[in-house]
């Protein structure tokens, strides 16, 4: 990925924004991202670029290393600041490197970019990523190992994928069924989001 961290500047301002127009009610509302509101998925994407790396270890350590633990406690703590306090934050930090060791920025993208589509499917807020970060996260979460910190990859094995407004596909398309719908609908599908009635082929094995 070339300029590794502009991309990731970019959709950290985007999500910012994005949370920042909705109205109480939709910020307190449900995600895709199970158990989070907006407003926690902002407080989550925040903690990446606020919490220093002492402290986020010590989050970590504290929740015996399991990152969804983790995770979670640290964007409801911060998640105690307003909406548009932690919107500014982004994106006045939106261009700082991840501070975390084998953290590559095609991690922190897909992050942002998952959670940015978890927030608009679930309040109903019409967009789509920005094709050349689709293309980023569906290679990442295909073929790269740190993609086990974002969704349960062993469901992957074995299976074949095919975007149909794009040309992407990943795993052996001559030889199996792939799965496939659009770009953002099979990110969100191997994310583990409950998309599986927009994708065609062996969806069941997705689940």
């Amino acid at each position: 990925m070339k300029n590794t961290w502009k991309p990731v500047a970019s959709a950290r301002r985007e999500i910012a924004d994005l949370v920042e127009c909705l109205d109480d009610q939709q910020r307190k509302g449900p995600t895709l991202c199970e158990g989070w509101t907006p407003h926690e998925v902002l407080a989550h994407v925040t903690t990446f670029v606020e919490i220093p790396l002492p402290k986020f270890m010590f989050n970590m350590a504290r929740a015996k290393f399991d990152a969804d633990v983790a995770s979670d406690r640290m964007a409801r703590a911060l998640a105690e600041h307003p909406v548009d306090e932690l919107a500014a934050i982004l994106r006045a930090k939106a261009d700082k490197k991840s501070a975390l060791p084998g953290f590559p920025a095609e991690l922190s993208l897909s992050d942002v970019v998952i959670h940015t589509q978890d927030i608009r499917r679930g309040v109903g807020v019409e967009g789509v990523p920005d094709e050349g970060d689709v293309r980023v996260v569906l290679d990442f979460l295909t073929q790269q190992k740190q993609a086990k910190l974002l969704c349960d990859t062993a469901r992957l094995r074995g299976l074949a994928f095919r975007a149909t407004d794009i040309d992407w596909h990943h795993g052996n398309i001559g030889g199996a069924v792939p799965i496939a719908g659009t770009a953002e609908a099979v990110m969100m599908g191997i994310a583990g989001r409950g998309v599986f009635d927009e994708l065609t082929g062996p969806v069941d094995k997705l689940r």
